[in-house]
């Protein structure tokens, strides 16, 4: 039981991201309780009971889709993902965070496919001025080379869409090796907003996500210690700030 009690911890940090973890580990536990052939009758029964409790708890297809999703989008387990319409499900919630009126419109006539060329100019402009304002402050050298940066950047986004940057993306992220898992993925996409931005804004929503409670569990134990008898008529703003400086110092 040693791969339970691992399992257990990797999904209960809160250090790192742990959603995109959870199909990954399943199919480590799915191998790990596979009953073969010279297995005693009670082991063989113990690995099916485990393994029936556990596949149930992710029977429900939205929550199986979010966590395909988050691991599609894990550099570390990218190639662990088995259905390969997820990708085609992560370019769709690109381009429609790229097209917000354009879904609309297409959820309102009931169409559920992406039309293609259907976003003006206008908005094309308005949504990478967005990402402009994303950026971080620029370096003496960019700031002394960014009219150039400008013109460069004004005759990639002309020639590519944003359709075929999502397409480009894409390949180009899973063309790349996994990273080891002792990478932080949050880390890595932060890194590489500048050549991935849209996949790293669509991979932060996902990664964010904590697999467990155990996070907030901790919260609670911490607000418990803080507000004690002895400090019984400590104001909620200071037990606010003392909680926060615990949990994020």
């Amino acid at each position: 039981m040693r791969v339970m009690y691992t399992s257990t911890l990797c999904v209960s940090t809160e250090k790192s991201p742990t959603c995109s973890q959870i199909l990954p580990i399943l199919q480590k536990l799915r191998n790990h309780f596979t009953v073969h052939e010279g297995d005693t009758v009670f082991v063989s029964t113990l690995k099916t009971t485990v393994w029936s409790d556990l596949s149930q708890r992710y029977q429900s297809v939205n929550v199986r889709a979010f966590l395909e999703e988050a691991t599609a989008l894990d550099p570390r387990f990218k190639q662990k993902v088995e259905d390969e319409t997820v990708w085609h499900r992560i370019k769709d919630k690109i381009l429609a965070a790229a097209h917000p009126m354009e879904t609309e419109k297409l959820t309102e006539h009931g169409d559920g496919e992406t039309e293609k060329g259907t976003m003006s100019q206008d908005e094309e402009e308005e949504t990478l001025q967005v990402q402009k304002c994303k950026k971080t402050k620029m370096t003496p050298l960019e700031e002394l080379f960014a009219e150039d940066d400008a013109l460069k950047e004004n005759l990639i986004q002309s020639t590519l869409s944003i359709q075929e940057q999502t397409a480009k993306e894409l390949e180009m992220y899973r063309d790349m090796l996994p990273l080891m898992t002792s990478e932080d993925p949050a880390i890595w996409w932060w890194n590489r907003r500048d050549t991935y931005p849209f996949l790293s804004d669509l991979a932060q929503s996902y990664l964010c996500v904590q697999a467990s409670s155990t996070p907030s569990e901790r919260v609670f134990s911490t607000a418990g210690d803080t507000i004690s008898q002895e400090r019984s008529r400590i104001l909620p703003e200071k037990a606010d700030m003392l909680i926060f400086l615990q949990k994020n110092c």
